[in-house]
């Protein structure tokens, strides 16, 4: 049982890694160059593996705390961009709001507003 738990928790550090792996690589060198998405495609494989390998390889006492890190870090991230950024996903505008008005209808709305 405590395999299938380890297991468990193995699959949400991994997710946890490749999360944070793949902003700090899009973070570091955007999303348009070819040199970025080499990296995504390198390096974030190697840090899942890398700290898979490292968090297995802890003594029995400290598997879950060193697991639990970035998993703690991502939750710290999520709740700096809830609260700490004053926005959240209530405040941005509806799509129907960011419509662009076009020249044509301010000319018609002009027109409208002059007959007036």
């Amino acid at each position: 049982m405590e395999f299938f738990i380890f297991l468990c928790f193995m699959s949400f550090v991994s997710f946890a890694v490749a999360f944070l792996a793949y902003g700090l690589v899009i973070r570091l060198m955007g999303t348009t160059s070819s040199a970025s998405r080499y990296s995504q495609i390198i390096l974030v494989p190697i840090a899942i593996i890398g700290y898979d390998f490292l968090t297995i390889t802890a003594p029995a006492e400290y598997r879950y705390v060193i697991g639990g890190l970035p998993m703690l870090l991502l939750g710290l991230m999520l709740l700096y961009y809830r609260f700490g950024k004053g926005g959240s996903m209530y405040d941005a505008p509806a799509p129907s709001e960011i419509k662009k008005v076009s020249k044509k209808s301010l000319k018609h709305q002009a027109k409208k507003n002059k007959v007036k």
